[in-house]
């Protein structure tokens, strides 16, 4: 019969040629500490975007908020126009009714003095 090897000692060297094995590297220290610091680098800048859309959603917010004060003061601005027009309207007719009154006074005058 074939000697078979003793339990106590399969184990350590199952996980022996697990740790050696494809799939678990051991990754050396420098690159470890460049990828911490790319983790932390790209920490950092997902921290400023988030920041900036923040920004930049207060920024739209207020830009939106503008833009319905700015429509409500464009409305107001076109029915004052609107009513100065037609005050403007009436005052040309009033002036227009005045001028063809005046100018019947002056012909009934002159023809009232005589030639």
């Amino acid at each position: 019969m074939p000697d078979r090897p003793r339990p106590r000692l399969v184990f350590p060297l199952v996980l022996g040629f697990a740790l050696l094995g494809p799939g678990c590297a051991f990754v050396p220290k420098p690159k470890f500490d460049e990828a911490q610091k790319l983790v932390q680098s790209l920490r950092s800048e997902n921290t400023q975007l988030k920041d900036s859309a923040l920004t930049l959603k207060v920024q739209n917010q207020d830009l939106a908020q503008r833009a319905v004060d700015d429509d409500k003061a464009i409305r107001a601005l076109e029915a004052a126009n609107s009513q100065y027009e037609q005050s403007i309207q009436a005052y040309q007719q009033d002036r227009e009714e005045l001028q063809a009154a005046f100018r019947e006074l002056k012909s009934q005058v002159r023809t009232a003095s005589g030639p």
